[in-house]
């Protein structure tokens, strides 16, 4: 599986955008990261689905060089 990457996320806002190399651009909200996400983490998109307009979103996301967060 290739590892996907944040190009940006805004903690202040709680969502960002996801590079997946499989699913192209996906955004994601703070809620389905299972780590505190910053712009440039490398990770795996675990669950995809679609947003209230159709388009895909990230539903679970993991970062293996991150530790959960608790």
């Amino acid at each position: 599986m290739a590892l996907a990457r944040i190009r940006q996320f805004t903690r202040e806002q709680g969502f960002g955008i996801i590079d997946d190399p499989e699913h192209g651009e996906l955004s994601f909200d703070f809620e389905a990261c299972d780590f505190e996400p910053e712009a440039g983490d490398e990770v795996e998109v675990l669950e995809v689905g679609k947003r209230w307009d159709g388009k895909l979103k990230a539903k679970r996301v993991r970062c293996p060089a991150k530790p959960r967060k608790g």
